[in-house]
């Protein structure tokens, strides 16, 4: 069989080519470090590399979700942190009243003071983090603490003083809060298809548990001493009162209003030393409150971090796995390369001897 002039440039051009080909190949991959720049050069690597990014993707949304629930915890925590120095500066202040050496005129000093804290206390309560009210639950647009027309203290529409204990109404502001999925499996209720909070984070402090609900009651009891009861044997409860100004008051349960009776009874021209002193156990109790609020948030912000810690060793997983999938070898990648890059050299040089010259290549 004669071997062409033709034949010989031919395979020449076509394994040139080859050469080309592959060594752009080995190029793009030391330039970035991955196997594969498209599906079809590796299916099957491909559509793992996918679910791994996958995953990565969903590890780094809960890493997020977890950074910015941190954040609202952590500015929480500053504003009760805040209500429990201006309540410990209050308690001061009452107790330096009840000394029976005040005068008249500096108890009302004394009152003034306590009702400029009221009011610091209030708005206080309505902080806003990235124009969201932190202890509205899920009310975050509007102002949840602000005064009915009697002075007292309202949260999200209801009066606080009429919150009993064990009360529906209650239990429903001091489950709306603020969730967030941080990978516990997010499911839903059947029939309903809310979510169950159960499968989600709560990071939110309802401004309900800070301030303390209801009215002081006592149970009643007969001339014996004995508990009275209703006929379904639940305990007969009486408002505890006390009288400021010579009108008999029930007495709140929320630091607010309690702050606003200290001052008043400070006010009074009838001060009974009896009467703030009642006052004042009912507010050193309410005083509580925001300690239980920090502490919950302490144990929230311990379990962020042990969930923070699983991310990362997940993601650090996740990135070896999508390297062993992907990636390549750097140092025998760019020795293949290399060893291409001298073949190809060598194909040109050999080139320019095998394919001789004639009168057209210099002919334009």
């Amino acid at each position: 069989m004669r071997i062409t002039y033709k034949m010989t440039t031919g395979n020449y051009t076509t394994n040139l080519n080859n050469l080309s080909t592959d060594l752009d190949k080995l190029n793009n991959q030391v330039a970035s470090g991955r196997k594969f720049s498209s599906t079809s050069e590796d299916v099957s690597s491909a559509v793992k590399a996918y679910q791994v990014r996958r995953d990565l993707t969903k590890v780094e949304g809960y890493q997020n979700n977890i950074a910015s629930a941190q954040d609202f915890m952590d500015n929480s925590e500053s504003s009760i942190s805040g209500i429990q120095t201006s309540l410990l500066e209050a308690t001061d202040k009452t107790l330096q009243g009840m000394n029976g050496t005040q005068s008249v005129n500096e108890r009302k000093i004394i009152a003034t003071q306590l009702r400029t804290m009221q009011s610091e206390l209030l708005d206080t309560l309505n902080t806003k983090s990235s124009d969201t009210y932190i202890f509205g639950g899920s009310n975050t647009e509007t102002k949840p603490f602000s005064l009915g027309t009697d002075g007292k203290l309202v949260y999200n529409g209801q009066k606080v003083d009429d919150l009993a204990d064990g009360s529906t109404a209650l239990a429903n502001l001091q489950s709306d809060s603020l969730y967030v999925d941080i990978g516990l499996g997010v499911s839903f209720k059947e029939p309903s298809g809310e979510v169950d909070k159960n499968s989600v984070f709560n990071y939110s402090t309802p401004g309900i548990d800070l301030v303390g609900n209801g009215v002081s009651k006592t149970a009643t009891t007969d001339a014996s001493g004995n508990v009275l009861k209703d006929t379904d044997g639940n305990i007969i409860y009486a408002d505890d009162k006390v009288t400021i100004d010579g009108k008999a008051q029930t007495i709140s349960n929320n630091v607010y209003d309690l702050l606003g009776q200290i001052a008043s009874e400070f006010e009074s021209p009838s001060y009974s030393f009896d009467t703030l002193n009642t006052l004042y156990g009912k507010f050193q109790q309410a005083t509580q409150n925001p300690s239980l609020s920090i502490t919950k948030i302490g144990e929230k912000t311990n379990y962020l971090s042990f969930m923070t810690t699983r991310y990362e060793d997940q993601n650090y997983n996740l990135e070896k796995k999508q390297t062993a999938v992907e990636g390549v070898d750097a140092a025998s990648t760019y020795l293949e390369f290399s060893t291409q890059q001298v073949a190809y050299k060598a194909a040109l040089q050999m080139g320019s001897k095998l394919i001789q010259q004639s009168v057209f290549d210099y002919m334009s």
